[in-house]
Order: structure tokens, then sequence, then C-alpha cells
């Protein structure tokens, strides 16, 4: 005989089932994307990357190539605050050190069709250690309180590789004719 008591631990079973069902299915589809796209989809690759004045970039690392590089002199005589205001001060060194993620990332994931790209993955990954360890020690320079003229030396160093690791991100896009540099290039 069935009663009110059993229907409703058959419902609360069955709601139990259904949740678990979900939770699994869930988790199941969350890593068939990730073994599909383990380094993200182009799109959200490319919103991840948050766009920062390239000729600004060029600048105050000094390229001689663009028309606005200036000589190794000219940088070295820059003001540290004129660097700063080029760079948007903090929250420009905190969007170079997110975006450093991004292009290793953008790298990792054209290496899923030219494997030749493993080895400027690698060397993208250990430049962008080395951006992030020079903006440890803006970030620790500012917790200080000294000034940011005292940090000048790491600001530069942090541009540099930063704006070599675009260079380099975007020559491996055009030397392996790949769709979507044109993308690429508008949002670095």
């Amino acid at each position: 005989m069935i009663t009110l008591r059993s229907l409703s631990f058959f419902g609360v079973l069955l709601v139990f089932l259904i949740a678990i069902l979900g939770i699994g299915a869930f988790y199941y589809l969350r890593n068939r994307r990730r073994d599909l796209y383990p380094y993200g989809k182009w799109d959200e690759l490319l919103e991840r990357l948050v766009p920062i004045d390239h000729r600004s970039l060029a600048r105050v690392a000094g390229d001689p190539d663009t028309e606005l590089g200036l000589s190794t002199f000219e940088v070295e005589a820059m003001d540290p605050d004129e660097v700063w205001s080029l760079l948007g001060g903090m929250h420009g060194i905190d969007i170079m050190e997110k975006n450093c993620a991004v292009l290793v990332d953008l790298v990792f994931y054209v290496q899923q069709w030219y494997p030749e790209a493993l080895v400027i993955a690698e060397q993208l990954r250990l430049n962008a250690r080395e951006v992030e360890w020079h903006i440890g020690r803006i970030r620790a320079a500012a917790k200080s309180g000294r000034s940011q003229a005292a940090t000048a030396e790491y600001l530069q160093q942090a541009v540099s590789i930063y704006y070599q690791m675009t260079c380099e991100v975007l020559a491996l896009y055009e030397q392996a004719s790949l769709p979507g540099l044109a993308d690429l290039q508008r949002a670095i």
C-alpha cells in the first residue's frame, strides 16, 4: 500500500537523483570542453587580452623599428613620472601582468596546429615570469613608500620584455599565416 509518507520519500529520492545526474552532466561537459579547448576558444582568449597603447610601449621599450622608438640613451633619460603616465600607472602595470599570461596562452593555442611554436611558448612563459618578478619588485617598492624613480629600472625592464613578447606573438601568427592575425593586432 502506498502511503503519503512513501510518496514523499520517493519524491525526495527522485529530486536527489536528478540533482546528482545534473551535477555529473555539468562536470562531464566542462571536462569535455576543456579537452577540446585546453587554452580556451579564440574569442575567449582575445576577450581576456586588455589593450595597452602599443605606441607608448614601443616608446618606453626603445624600439628603433617604430617611428616613436627612442634610442637607449633617450629612454634612460626619460623622466620616471613620464614613463608611469605613458603606461597608465599601477593599473597599466596590472594589465600588462595579466596580458603576459594571455600571450602565453595564445601561443599554446597556436601550438595545437603549429608544433614549432613550442619553443616560442616556453620562451614566452619564461619571459612572463620575469615580467612578474619585475612587477613584484615595483609593487614592493610602492608598498614601502619608495618613489617611482627608485623603480624606474624594474619598470623599464618589464615594459621591454612585455613589448618583445607582443612582437614575438604577432610574428608567430604572421609567420604561420594563421587566421585571426588582424583581430590579434587590434587586441594588442
